[in-house]
């Protein structure tokens, strides 16, 4: 499925977070929400990202362009306590506006209206991408739990993947066995499996590599139809180790491939060789999606963690 993004920034907080949960409830509206406190706020979110549209109550920053007006090159519709249209009265300095107090069915239909014209530049609205290197201690997984952590829209889950869990529990405890064995209730185990953690949705494929090792692409297929079947996240990513794949033409499931290097010189050998065999083994559209990291030496969610995470998925959007 495919989306605009939308960015509200209004003086009603409360307004903004309603409105927001309508809309990112209802995925066959064709756009989400982003909310911001600011023009400031927002301003900074699009130096790394981009909306489609802004709606806001403050125009006192915005460039009128013949009848439109734009905030950073983004059209924006103002939130207007009045209904000039209709009244007469109001002070839009455009009328690209919405009335505050119509029916959100009809705010919706507004937002969709001034949207159409730019089909175009839709994206999609869920993300099911993996970070995954051939380079050991490269920050694979503070990058993973970044990425997952930043979905704006309606949360990111971050799935492990790695050679060895941290933890004897998920040995036992967690979403392969119950995928393996096709369990009638799978969606249901599946969901009982995730946790929030560090202030991020969490879950484990497996404890230990011995048992991903020979995961299959129809499996990676059903499990991310099930985790977005419920609509709760808009972004999966899976932290996979670098010998937790036997197949490695798994990793064309994803829409993206996260790869983190190193710059010495025996990790970019080992880079040159991992390129070559998905080569001869003809993964080409592997290799495609591939998109090389530098992940700095940094916790995830630090400021340096959510730049360096927003700048690769700005620049590798494939929309």
């Amino acid at each position: 499925m495919r989306t605009y993004k939308v960015g509200i920034c209004d003086r009603d907080i409360d307004y903004s977070k309603a409105l927001m949960e309508y809309v990112n409830s209802d995925m066959s509206l064709g756009f989400q929400i982003v909310i911001f406190s600011t023009l400031s706020h927002l301003r900074d979110y699009l130096e790394t990202r981009s909306l489609d549209l802004i709606v806001t109550d403050d125009i006192s920053e915005c460039e009128k362009k013949g009848t439109d007006i734009y905030l950073s090159d983004v059209k924006v519709l103002e939130m207007s306590e009045t209904d000039t249209r209709n009244s007469g009265e109001g002070y839009s300095i455009s009328e690209c506006y919405i009335y505050r107090y119509q029916m959100v069915s009809d705010i919706c239909r507004q937002i969709k209206k001034q949207l159409v014209p730019n089909n175009v530049g839709m994206r999609s609205v869920s993300r099911f991408i993996c970070v995954y290197s051939p380079i050991g201690r490269c920050g694979k997984t503070r990058l993973a739990k970044t990425l997952a952590g930043l979905d704006e829209v309606r949360g990111g889950l971050y799935v492990g993947m790695e050679d060895f869990s941290d933890r004897l529990e998920y040995l036992t405890n967690n979403m392969l066995y119950p995928l393996k064995m096709n369990r009638s209730d799978l969606e249901d185990v599946i969901n009982m499996q995730i946790r929030q953690e560090q202030g991020i949705y969490m879950s484990v494929l497996s404890g230990t590599y011995m048992d991903t090792f020979d995961v299959s692409c129809s499996e990676i297929v059903k499990l991310k139809n099930l985790l977005l079947k419920t609509g709760n996240f808009t972004t999966i990513c899976f932290d996979i180790g670098s010998a937790a794949l036997g197949n490695l033409s798994v990793l064309d499931e994803f829409d993206r491939i996260y790869m983190p290097v190193l710059r010495d010189e025996i990790s970019v050998r080992k880079l040159e060789v991992f390129m070559k065999l998905l080569s001869d083994m003809g993964c080409r559209s592997v290799i495609k999606k591939i998109v090389t990291v530098d992940v700095p030496d940094r916790d995830a969610f630090s400021e340096e963690m959510i730049k360096t995470a927003w700048r690769i998925t700005s620049e590798s959007d494939p929309d």
